[in-house]
């Protein structure tokens, strides 16, 4: 927000630079940016917390340098006047203006307060020179002196209003409403908006004429055939003006305002001041009366301070009639009562909501410089990382060793068929969460996998060529059950896609394939001590491929995670031209099933004994089965296995395959004779050809 100084100083006069005051005001909690210098003079560029909507306007901030400052600002007679009009707001009568216009709400929750009055025979015109000014240093666009009488009011209070064309309202009639369906609205930036039933309206007799607290409508605009005008001045709801804002794409200086709250009793202070203004610019008066429909109004909080809390929460001594000096010059119209104060809340301080607010204002105005800096005292427990933290950093050195890149991706994405998938993983067979009222479209949920987080990472990378990705995440996933309860876990995410390594002159690179993430899995597997197995997904998740993608089930069978290629329908539409592998695991599932004790054991002191096997067999029969097969015939002398070779075609009957494997056999306290491992090879050649027909190769 922009205020420029010699408007300010209609309200206080200060002795103090710009600069001294931008120090001032950001040590009480509103930060000054930036001092600007424009032709029209210094402007203070103020950014204003969302809690502080009281502060959105020249007067606002003129109430925080008088707090500051007290009877050194120099308050001016329109300073006081303001005050305590809206303090005290007059009790308005409808007189003459009720034989010109009609105001009815409907919906009193959204609206509480409507205000309205007339004003007749007047010209549009240019205004003054020095409202031009002001309205241009505040960063307004000066159009003509009605228009600008409301701007001028609302940057001056930060109260909103807004002016009708009276002949273009039909019956001049105003209803406060919400919309109906299938109806529209053009606005008066000339674009046509669909409407839906929880926006709030404000209409005449037949139409939709405004939408409230965000945009008018281009029908009643003022116009230079204007001649005789309705003024409207209103209380909005915050919640509903901001989610009308963001579904219509429209933000306004208007609604940026009503969002952070209005007091409603500048609903009445703002109409006589821009009627006062417009008849200082034209000499025209508004009617006589306001049309004030106000049918719940709002009754100011009561609190209480305590002296002895402030001075043990702020640490230094507050003198009590300090401290009523500044409750009063914050309008809060302190009471004496024993050992503090009990003080009225004004309408527009809508933050103060505790006795702890309280007492951070006295910090604040009596500057936080009083605070003493005393190192704290006392006993701490000494801080670790919890174990769900330590074991997700064992998990990401693992990966990191691996060659795989960690990426934190956004925990809020746009719908994705890549949330859920089917079976999952257990804890995704809940329903993704969807946000109520989400910022945009691409940010309308909580994530449901990791997956999607991956893939977008990778699109992200493929539309600026970079195709060779090998990624991982650790990061929380949301979903709700059928109760309508909310769960959260941490999820342990793989991407591999492209050339496994960059391209040498010695050797042709591999690109990345179902294998390859197997391995990094079976890699983490076995470094954290879980015995796993890979048992074929068969299509039940509907993200990946349903004939190149696999559950993982511990000793326990319990599933850990699933992994495949991407589905070819969801490559064509992520327009990936290479193939895409990916993987995802439960870090508390993992983490039950993990060993958290390193064993060791001594170098072997004996000599192995290698044996090379081959033989044919039905590629219908899993690798995993063959070689849970070997392991079981081999008995505890064999020391390891390794697949080294892979044969189909001629002599090979179809549908079946060759398989070499080096074998490693060892005991420990011992050296083998041959007899004894030749009688181990014959045992296991015996289990795969008793069991699966598998016939040996010499």
């Amino acid at each position: 927000m922009r205020v420029p100084i010699e408007w300010l100083k209609d309200f206080v006069q200060v002795e103090l630079s710009p600069e001294e005051l931008a120090e001032k005001l950001t040590m009480a909690g509103l930060e000054v940016e930036e001092v600007l210098d424009t032709p029209q003079g210094a402007v203070l560029s103020m950014y204003i917390t969302p809690n502080r909507g009281d502060c959105l306007s020249v007067f606002g901030v003129a109430r925080e340098v008088y707090a500051l400052l007290g009877e050194l600002a120099r308050p001016t007679d329109l300073f006081h006047r303001l005050n305590a009009q809206i303090l005290n707001p007059p009790t308005p009568e409808p007189l003459q203006t009720a034989e010109y216009a009609r105001v009815e709400i409907r919906d009193p929750d959204l609206c509480p307060r409507y205000a309205a009055r007339v004003i007749r025979d007047i010209t549009p015109a240019p205004s003054p020179a020095q409202v031009q000014n002001r309205l241009l240093a505040a960063g307004m666009r000066p159009i003509n002196n009605i228009v600008d009488a409301t701007n001028y009011v609302m940057l001056e209070l930060g109260q909103p209003l807004h002016a009708f064309d009276l002949h273009t309202l039909k019956d001049h009639t105003i209803i406060v409403r919400r919309a109906e369906p299938h109806e529209r609205i053009q606005t008066l930036d000339g674009q046509e908006h669909q409407l839906s039933p929880t926006m709030l309206m404000i209409c005449d007799a037949e139409r939709p004429v405004a939408v409230a607290g965000v945009m008018g409508g281009a029908e009643t605009e003022v116009t230079d055939d204007t001649r005789h005008i309705l003024m409207e001045s209103a209380h909005f709801n915050p919640m509903s003006i901001r989610a009308t804002a963001r579904q219509l794409g429209l933000r306004t200086e208007s609604s940026y305002r009503f969002e952070r709250f209005v007091d409603p009793n500048l609903v009445i202070v703002a109409q006589h001041r821009v009627c006062e203004l417009l008849e200082q610019w034209t000499g025209v008066a508004a009617v006589p009366g306001i049309i004030d429909v106000y049918p719940h109004p709002h009754t100011p909080r009561m609190l209480t301070v305590r002296l002895a809390r402030a001075e043990r929460l702020l640490g230094f001594p507050i003198d009590p009639n300090e401290a009523r000096t500044v409750l009063e010059r914050l309008n809060l119209r302190p009471e004496p009562i024993d050992g503090g104060f009990r003080v009225q809340i004004p309408l527009y301080r809508a933050d103060l909501l505790r006795e702890e607010d309280l007492i951070e204002e006295l910090g604040r105005i009596l500057g936080y410089d009083r605070i003493p800096a005393i190192p704290p005292q006392g006993f701490t427990t000494q801080g670790k990382d919890s174990p769900e933290g330590a074991f997700a950093e064992r998990v990401r050195t693992v990966l990191l060793s691996a060659g795989l890149q960690e990426i934190v991706g956004h925990t809020l994405e746009a719908p994705s068929p890549l949330q859920s998938g089917g079976e999952g993983i257990g804890e995704l067979m809940y329903q993704p969460v969807t946000l109520q009222n989400p910022m945009s479209d691409e940010l309308s949920c909580l994530r449901h996998s990791l997956m999607s987080s991956l893939i977008r990472v990778a699109d992200h990378n493929r539309r600026r060529n970079r195709r060779d990705l090998h990624l991982f995440e650790i990061g929380r996933v949301f979903a709700q059950d059928e109760q309508g309860k909310f769960h959260e876990w941490t999820h342990l995410g793989i991407l591999m896609t492209g050339l496994l390594h960059a391209p040498h002159w010695a050797s042709k690179p591999q690109p990345a394939d179902f294998y390859a993430l197997k391995g990094v899995v079976e890699h983490l597997l076995r470094e954290l001590g879980i015995a796993a197995r890979f048992l074929p997904a068969e299509g039940r998740d509907h993200r990946l491929h349903p004939t190149r993608s696999a559950y993982v089930h511990d000793a326990h069978d319990q599933r850990l995670g699933v992994l495949g290629e991407l589905h070819p329908e969801l490559q064509k539409r992520y327009e990936f031209r290479q193939r895409v592998y990916l993987a995802e695991f439960g870090l508390m599932t993992l983490m039950r099933a993990a060993a958290h004790t390193v064993h060791y054991r001594p170098l072997p002191a004996f000599p192995p004994v290698l044996r090379d096997i081959a033989f044919v067999i039905a590629q219908s029969i899993p690798y995993a089965v063959v070689e849970n097969t070997i392991r079981e015939a081999g008995g505890t002398l064999l020391e390891s296995l390794r697949l080294f070779d892979r044969y189909t075609g001629a002599p090979v009957p179809e549908q079946h395959h060759s398989l070499a494997f080096a074998l490693v056999f060892r005991d420990p306290n011992r050296t083998l004779t041959d007899e004894e491992v030749n009688a181990r090879v014959e045992a296991i050649f015996q289990a795969l050809e008793t069991q699966y027909g598998a016939q040996r190769r010499g």
